[in-house]
């Protein structure tokens, strides 16, 4: 393989590439001479020698009051590679971080159900503040339906407490169907309950045309699912409305008596 590949490869110019062999086979020189050796006009030179220098392959020093420039010894090139190795590695991991976000960024250009998939807390966040922005953009009466589970509730509410101050300060109801044991009163929340025994591992908003489904992994970081789709979203509140109207519900219609209590 050529040199000057492994050079492009690496992200080198092909006038830093000249600038640096030349350097390489004719040892200390001149702008001058450099220009000369390499067929390239000062400007450019001076260009190529100053990222050169930052990358740390070219060395200057001063003669007569003039700058003379030479080749760093090529084992340099492994720590240039190394350097980039480690920048890659840390771009990947910005670029996991902002996977999530992007993903809910992702328009489809069709009327097929869109399903987006979302890890860890960052990627809970980001479903919550989706329902948040969803409703709001709704307008009118603002009212999402949710069947809550326990674990999910407690763990939600522990820790992303913004969640419910900005529900509260954009007026969004909603009404809720627990599932299990009760939960404390929340405003603008009307609440009804299924008592049951069984064990209810995920926590469903139904807002707008997208249903947000919520659940724990089994190293008890969150995943959660956005479904957008109207079907899919109606389909769910007619569900929930037959549930939320079953004489087997118990109704706790009281919510919280103020609202700054909970700000």
């Amino acid at each position: 393989m050529e040199i000057p590949h492994i050079f492009r490869q690496l992200g080198f110019s092909d006038k830093e590439i000249k600038v640096y062999l030349a350097l390489l086979s004719s040892g200390t020189s001149s702008v001058r001479k450099i220009a000369k050796d390499t067929d390239l006009n000062r400007g450019p030179v001076y260009e190529a020698l100053k990222s050169l220098r930052e990358t740390g392959l070219v060395a200057v020093y001063q003669k007569h009051k003039k700058p003379y420039f030479l080749a760093e010894d090529p084992e340099k090139l492994i720590e240039v590679v190394e350097r980039r190795e480690q920048g890659i590695i840390a771009l990947k991991r910005q670029v996991n971080e902002l996977l999530p976000e992007l993903k809910s960024l992702h328009a489809h250009g069709d009327d097929r159900p869109s399903v987006k998939y979302y890890e860890g807390m960052k990627g809970l966040g980001i479903v919550l503040k989706d329902i948040i922005a969803t409703m709001t953009e709704l307008g009118g009466e603002r009212e999402y339906r949710a069947f809550s589970a326990p674990v999910l509730r407690e763990y939600i509410c522990r820790n992303f407490p913004n969640f419910t101050k900005e529900r509260i300060a954009r007026q969004i109801r909603g009404r809720v169907l627990v599932v299990g044991r009760g939960s404390e009163e929340w405003p603008l929340i009307e609440q009804r309950c299924i008592q049951t025994e069984a064990s209810v591992p995920t926590y469903t908003y139904i807002y707008g045309p997208k249903v947000a489904f919520i659940s724990l992994d089994e190293n008890e970081s969150p995943v959660g699912v956005i479904v957008e789709d109207a079907r899919v979203a109606e389909t769910q509140r007619i569900i929930f409305e037959n549930a939320w109207n079953s004489p087997n519900v118990e109704r706790r219609v009281a919510m919280a008596a103020t609202i700054e209590e909970h700000l």
